[in-house]
């Protein structure tokens, strides 16, 4: 038998007798392979049954997940039925084809503590790969300050020889701004390393005071810039963190403020609306906004969309904010328009707000 052949059998081998259920889903999110535990796990019985089917068919929220980790998921079984559900997502290429690989976990007889150490490893695997692409990008904006301070620091050993001291001083402050630079970025990715990996204290909080706690800690800046700043809120409990969820606020009240238009003080409207499911709070603004395109890419890490002349700063803050909603299982997203403002979502799960 060739190699080939037997890496083949191998891996159907593995596929078929794990004992966590593995389905592969297609470019478009169908069902292209499923083992055995899959099937017994969502009642199936041949593979045909379920092949072809859309993996939102077993998980519903599998969409609002991103390609590592869903945590908190609700599996359904061909007769309807919900079961609560580990899961890992894993990207395959296959012959210029990305393939998706789901390892899903039956939560329904795991105890309450593997239940909880299950979470915790996805978790941990979401958040090393967090860093992991957080620590890339801020390692390539590290070389462009060290360069300079390496560059200036030939021009001003070139211009003490000459004795210019013009260009000694123009040396000078290129590399105190480089070295703060640099600086900067380190003190970022410290600061996103720590909200990503300490652990989350949960505690029940009153929404309108842990609000007014972030407003409280802006409170120099609002009144600098003449913010002005209202209020909207139900009266009701939220689960979090109390120390990210007011970093979680308090940043993007302060982008708010930041991208305001040239001029004119920034306006900011904070709501909350609960419906059956869930607690919406939404932070609008009516600032410079920006194109409805780069509404995930301002997410990302170190990503700035407008001059580093006109609005100074490492980027990392709304980063920070993605990953302290992650980390809640909530979902955050934005919605802008140039010239129009921004408005931030945040959306909580109705176990994790309760209206009083």
């Amino acid at each position: 038998m060739s190699e080939a052949a037997t890496a083949d059998d191998w891996r159907r081998l593995v596929f078929d007798e794990t004992v966590a259920g593995l389905v592969l889903v297609d470019q478009r999110g169908a069902i292209i392979g499923a083992n055995p535990c899959a099937r017994r796990m969502f009642g199936f019985g041949a593979e045909a049954e379920i092949i072809g089917l859309p993996l939102a068919r077993l998980l519903p929220q599998a969409s609002q997940v991103d390609v590592s980790s869903g945590l908190g998921l609700q599996g359904v079984r061909c007769d309807g039925a919900r079961f609560p559900v580990g899961a890992r997502f894993s990207a395959i290429a296959r012959g210029g084809e990305r393939l998706v690989l789901a390892t899903l976990v039956d939560l329904r007889d795991a105890s309450a503590e593997e239940a909880a150490l299950i979470a915790r490893a996805q978790e941990l695997e979401r958040v090393n790969e967090r860093l992991a692409r957080f620590a890339f990008v801020a390692s390539q904006d590290l070389q462009e300050p060290l360069r300079k301070i390496a560059v200036f620091g030939d021009l001003m050993e070139e211009a003490i020889r000459r004795g210019d001291t013009d260009e000694i001083a123009r040396a000078n402050e290129v590399m105190r701004f480089s070295a703060l630079r640099a600086r900067a970025l380190v003190q970022d990715l410290l600061s996103f390393s720590r909200i990503v990996n300490d652990e989350l204290e949960l505690a029940s909080l009153d929404l309108r005071d842990a609000i007014a706690l972030s407003l409280a800690a802006l409170s120099p800046t609002i009144a600098e810039t003449e913010a002005r700043v209202e209020i909207d809120l139900p009266e009701v409990s939220i689960t979090a963190d109390a120390t990210q969820f007011q970093r979680l606020v308090q940043n993007i009240l302060a982008n708010a403020i930041k991208y305001r238009k040239p001029g004119r003080p920034a306006a900011v409207d904070i709501k909350g609306f609960c419906d059956e499911s869930s607690l919406r709070l939404a932070i609008a603004d009516d600032g410079i906004g920006f194109e409805a395109q780069y509404a995930q890419k301002i997410f990302e890490p170190l990503k700035q969309l407008h001059s580093k002349v006109d609005y100074p700063g490492s980027g990392v803050g709304l980063a920070i904010c993605k990953a302290i909603a992650d980390r809640h299982g909530w979902r955050l997203s934005v919605e802008a328009e140039p010239g129009v403002g921004a408005t931030f979502f945040i959306v909580l799960p109705i176990r994790d707000a309760q209206a009083r």
